[in-house]
């Protein structure tokens, strides 16, 4: 015998492991990266499929295939569900709409890539008219939930600005100019999304609308 306890004993033993545990949390940080994604995935299609009246967190865990035990593990409840969808769908399209800039030079035409994609992504992607979301949200839900579209609202700006320093636009308060126009936008949400309003029409309609209060040249 060597003196030792069995639990040193297995102390012993054990020990050289310590070193695979930092692969092991790599690969349980991208596990939980795929399964959120997949329950975000399964909100998106529940809301345009059948809106948010029809999310819950059972009919979330039937869509995503697992139980609702997991869903549980990643969202507290159906409103911290709607906040983190609200967070996707932002960086969804806030991607989206980087990659369909980057061809895009001038300010006009950067603005007019702009309000298309944000139309079609409303008529793509149904959401909830606000003062639904507000309820549902309750008043801090529903502020934390917005607050994730500000990286949107700072590049409208940014283009609003360019727009105005190169004389195409007319000199206005961009910050402020911006918010007029996502309020434009934002009437167009839920009309689109319930299918209401020809999006062709609309885009044309709202586009020519932007381009005449900012004075485009």
């Amino acid at each position: 015998m060597d003196g030792l306890l069995p639990g040193q004993r297995c102390a012993r033993k054990e020990s050289p492991s310590m070193h695979s545990v930092p692969r092991i949390t790599g690969s349980l940080d991208q596990h939980r990266a795929a399964m959120r994604e997949r329950i975000l995935v399964a909100v998106r299609e529940i809301m345009t499929a059948d809106g948010v009246d029809k999310l819950s967190m059972a009919e979330v865990a039937g869509r995503s295939g697992v139980n609702r035990s997991v869903v549980y593990n990643y969202f507290a409840d159906v409103r911290a569900l709607l906040i983190a969808h609200a967070e996707h769908e932002t960086a969804r399209f806030t991607e989206e709409l980087h990659r369909a800039l980057e061809n895009a030079t001038a300010p006009t035409e950067r603005i007019t890539v702009y309000v298309r994609r944000q139309l079609a992504d409303f008529a793509a992607h149904p959401q909830p008219a606000g003062p639904e979301l507000a309820t549902l949200l309750g008043p801090d839900g529903y502020k934390e939930m917005h607050a994730h579209v500000g990286p949107l609202g700072r590049l409208l700006t940014e283009i609003i600005q360019e727009g105005v320093d190169a004389g195409e636009f007319a000199p206005c308060d961009p910050a402020g100019t911006a918010h007029l126009v996502h309020a434009c936008l934002g009437a167009e949400r839920y009309p689109l999304g319930q299918g209401t309003r020809d999006l062709d029409e609309t885009i044309d309609r709202v586009t020519t609308f932007v381009l005449r209060s900012l004075g485009a040249t």
